[in-house]
């Protein structure tokens, strides 16, 4: 039995290292078709990732065991969180942890005021002048989801609006935090999402925590996951914190930092 997966990213290379190491195999192991070579853009304007489809199954000595869901032990479920020195510097993304967790996690008292209507209008006004200044015809609404304020925009395209990695919304993300609060003596989180992204993000970076998780306790090692962006570390954290069996920290800096996950000892 098969069992096909896609992965993305910035380049079909870098798509089939990102599924070697998943999947436990050598970059020139992997069987894998192309779906999208993608576009870099201009910019971050209209880029698109790379994606590929790879068949995972017996007859490629893939450890199907991996991939099949099943009732994890409770050493292999089980993380102790080293957090981040400093709090991530965009909004994050929300998953099944809950929201407070990876929007409001590190907030002061003055960041869980509830923000007023005229604020709320405020941002909705920003976020659709961005929109039509960019080309979007889009669906805004902007309301207080208790620990952030929550910019939910529904574009004519999708892709193109969330961009590379989702460069063009973290911008907007960050314009959007700047300039909503440059003047007020408080400061509340601005999320930008787009038909759910944040959400459907969070939960790829969760599944590859848990496999790093399962992987560092079975082989009795540290495994170094990907490079991410300070919000997406924060997620792995947060989402193993309660797992005794192993621990994590960040290292290195700019954009080559990443967490690395360790048997406990």
């Amino acid at each position: 039995m098969t069992e096909d997966r896609e992965f993305y990213a910035a380049t079909v290379e870098e798509a089939v290292e990102k599924a070697a190491g998943e999947l436990g195999l050598a970059s020139g192991e992997v069987p894998y078709r192309v779906l999208d070579e993608g576009n870099s853009g201009f910019l971050g304007i209209g880029a698109r990732d790379a994606r590929i489809i790879v068949e995972t199954a017996a007859e490629h000595n893939i450890d199907q065991e991996e991939y099949e869901p099943r009732e994890a032990t409770a050493a292999e479920t089980a993380v102790v969180d080293r957090p981040e020195s400093q709090p991530p510097e965009d909004a994050g993304t929300a998953g099944s942890a809950p929201l407070s967790e990876i929007y409001g996690g590190s907030s002061s008292e003055l960041e869980q005021v509830e923000a007023p209507e005229e604020l709320l209008d405020e941002i909705r006004k920003l976020v659709s002048s961005v929109l039509d200044a960019m080309g979007f015809e889009a669906r805004v609404e902007v309301y207080d989801a208790g620990g952030f304020i929550a910019a939910d925009v529904a574009p004519d395209n999708t892709a193109l609006f969330i961009g590379q990695k989702g460069e063009t919304i973290d911008a907007l993300q960050y314009l959007v935090n700047v300039s909503a609060f440059r003047e007020r003596p408080f400061f509340k989180r601005v999320v930008l999402d787009a038909e759910g992204y944040r959400q459907r993000r969070v939960e790829a970076i969760q599944g590859m925590a848990h496999r790093t998780a399962r992987r560092a306790v079975r082989e009795r090692r540290t495994v170094e996951m990907p490079p991410m962006s300070s919000s997406e570390r924060r997620v792995v954290h947060i989402f193993l914190a309660e797992n005794p069996g192993v621990t994590t920290e960040s290292e290195g800096s700019g954009d080559n930092r990443r967490v690395k996950v360790s048997p406990a000892s």
